[in-house]
């Protein structure tokens, strides 16, 4: 049985290369494929491309129309204007992917998991996949709904926020991170920025290319548990990622939650580091230097030389002179998401119990994953070929699921 699973790879794996080595040999391999110059997009004719909605080292975005679908928005009896209106769509395309490893296996990763999470209502939905190997086009184009705003547009707009918006959002955050945390998995990279929202109020947790799998039956040796802790927006960082040498949980992304949270009263970022070090200054300037035990905890040289004397020594401030606004329970939560000691930080399933969320939470509607995300082809796509014929698989994959739909 072995030797036959073996061979079943190896045949896939070939038919992968082929496939690739096919895509690359013709100029213009995609029938029914248009060129967008101006944002390098190489597309099916039927996304009409609207506009760039933004650029970055990752990539491009830029919002089109499914001309080929439409939903019904009522007929004009006075004007006889069509019912049916063209679905609009937000199209990333990964860059750069087949030039750099970390790159790649950054979009095999984002690309597994967006999969693995398909459907929950609170995280970003993947409608369709495409991979172009043709430059300046070449490579991945997710196709995703199109969502109006992402949260920091909002927060530093001028629209107010009652208790209940505030109370609402952080529950579909929560309810979000607890489906990803149920996988196993740590987003890495928690943020406003990160997270869109609908002119309806929905969110959607959205950008896992910095996502990990953390379950210990899917790494192949102790060793390979160590995972990198220069991770995370600077502002949304939680100490222990900056501090410490050590594996951290999933309780960094609660300090981003905290973060985030205090952001809805404060208007603006709550720590604004310029650099580590500095990151870390506006941190112990409201959280106050932590103890002696905590110190020792982060067990890195660098703790000790921040935090020992003769290094100026702080007390913490009250969290009600930090956000007056906020109703005594909110700040409640803050102070219990917000802390040095990575261990007393609320998990997701204690912070949805939490008195600030009472008034909004809905536990028969909180799904999670029965089994873990399994990372282990972390372990076994090793080399650039590797990646490149997983990545391929990855998306044929999706369009025979798509199909069967």
């Amino acid at each position: 049985m072995g030797g036959t699973t073996v061979d079943h790879r190896q045949i896939r794996k070939h038919q992968s290369l082929n496939a690739i080595k096919n895509s690359k040999s013709n100029t213009f391999a995609k029938p029914g494929h248009v060129v967008y110059e101006k944002a390098n997009f190489y597309i099916d004719s039927r996304y009409q491309l609207q506009k760039i909605l933004g650029k970055g080292s990752y990539g491009t975005v830029c919002s089109a129309i499914d001309a080929s679908l439409s939903i019904s928005k009522g007929s004009n009896q006075n004007d006889g204007s069509n019912k049916e209106q063209p679905i609009k769509i937000a199209i990333k395309k990964v860059s750069n992917i087949f030039n750099k490893e970390v790159l790649l296996k950054r979009a095999v990763r984002e690309l597994k998991l967006l999969r693995y999470f398909k459907g929950h209502k609170n995280i970003i939905n993947l409608i369709d996949l495409d991979i172009v190997y043709i430059k300046p086009y070449d490579g991945l184009y997710c196709f995703q709904e199109l969502v109006d705003y992402d949260l920091a547009k909002v927060i530093h707009s001028p629209v107010q926020f009652s208790e209940f918006h505030i109370q609402n959002f952080l529950y579909q955050i929560l309810c979000g991170l607890k489906y990803i945390h149920s996988a196993d998995v740590i987003h890495r990279d928690l943020k406003p920025g990160n997270i869109l929202i609908t002119i309806q109020g929905e969110l959607k947790i959205c950008d896992f290319g910095l996502a990990r799998g953390i379950n210990p039956n899917f790494f192949k040796n102790k060793s390979q548990q160590t995972i990198t802790n220069y991770v995370a927006t600077r502002w949304y960082r939680a100490p222990e990622l900056i501090l410490s040498h050590r594996n951290y949980s999933k309780s960094i992304d609660m300090w981003a939650v905290g973060c985030i949270l205090g952001e809805f009263y404060g208007r603006r970022p709550l720590f604004v580091g310029n650099d580590q070090l500095h990151q870390i200054t506006e941190i112990v300037k409201v959280l106050g230097t932590p103890s002696i035990d905590i110190i020792k905890r982060y067990g890195s040289n660098i703790a000790f030389e921040f935090f020992t004397s003769p290094k100026p020594q702080y007390q913490a401030v009250l969290w009600s002179n930090v956000y007056p606004y906020a109703s005594k329970v909110a700040v409640d939560l803050i102070g219990r998401l917000i802390c040095w000691d990575s261990s007393r930080r609320l998990n997701v399933e204690k912070a949805l119990e939490h008195a600030f969320l009472k008034e909004v939470r809905n536990g028969d509607d909180e799904p999670v994953l029965e089994k873990p995300f399994d990372f282990s082809f972390e372990n076994t796509a090793t080399t650039m070929t590797d990646l490149k014929v997983l990545i391929h698989e990855e998306v044929e994959a999706f369009k025979v699921e798509r199909i069967r739909k």
